[in-house]
């Protein structure tokens, strides 16, 4: 792990990624248990939105009695043209607490399985469905999580932005294709590129809402 830390730092030629060591980051996405799933990047499939729907209306229903603020589709399915990995991801904002036992009982009763905490954010909570086509990862969320407002504005700034979104392809690829990169290896590098146009998608939004 040590040898990975050294390489990432050399490499980015930074000690910290949004704000976390990345000591600290490479050790937290090394305990990430992922489900057993064949993974594989698809071109854009306008289908993807209509999952999303579907189990958003299953999610609002089961959780009709928690303090639910929103369920939102967010990564790459929900960015058309990207390609993505054959999964659906959904960040369900509950005012906390968060992951009660009444909560896991009822995404349970959906098929879901509990995976511990997000790589996302360490505040997430993590919950995956297999399908015979993929997944769907329900990311359990405080709707104050500066994380939740960063995945949406993310999104929505890819969406609008058909060059960024290109280069984001483009790099992930490259990552993706580089030999000697692990997973862990290619999860920090991509943490990093989200990280950077995360911040711009952030100033993107100010400068639309007026914010200083």
């Amino acid at each position: 792990m040590m040898r990975i830390i050294r390489q990432l730092k050399d490499r980015l030629g930074i000690h910290h990624i949004g704000g976390e060591p990345i000591e600290q980051l490479v050790r937290r996405w090394s305990r990430v248990e992922t489900p057993e799933l064949r993974l594989e990047v698809r071109p854009y499939d306008p289908a993807w939105p209509v999952l999303f729907e579907r189990e958003r209306q299953r999610l609002q229903e089961v959780l009709a009695g928690e303090p639910l603020v929103d369920i939102q589709h967010v990564g790459s399915t929900s960015i058309p043209p990207l390609p993505s990995k054959n999964v659906i991801d959904l960040a369900v904002a509950l005012h906390p607490p968060l992951c009660t036992t009444r909560q896991r009982e009822l995404l349970e009763s959906l098929g879901y399985r509990f995976h511990g905490t997000s790589p996302i954010d360490p505040s997430f909570f993590w919950f995956w469905r297999m399908e015979e086509a993929g997944a769907l990862v329900v990311h359990l969320c405080d709707p104050k999580a500066p994380w939740y407002t960063n995945l949406l504005h993310f999104r929505d700034y890819m969406r609008e932005h058909p060059a960024e979104r290109e280069e984001y392809e483009r790099l992930k690829r490259e990552l993706a294709s580089t030999h000697g990169h692990s997973w862990l290896e290619y999860s920090v590098l991509k943490r990093h590129l989200l990280q950077q146009l995360t911040e711009r998608a952030n100033a993107w939004v100010a400068a639309r809402s007026g914010a200083c």
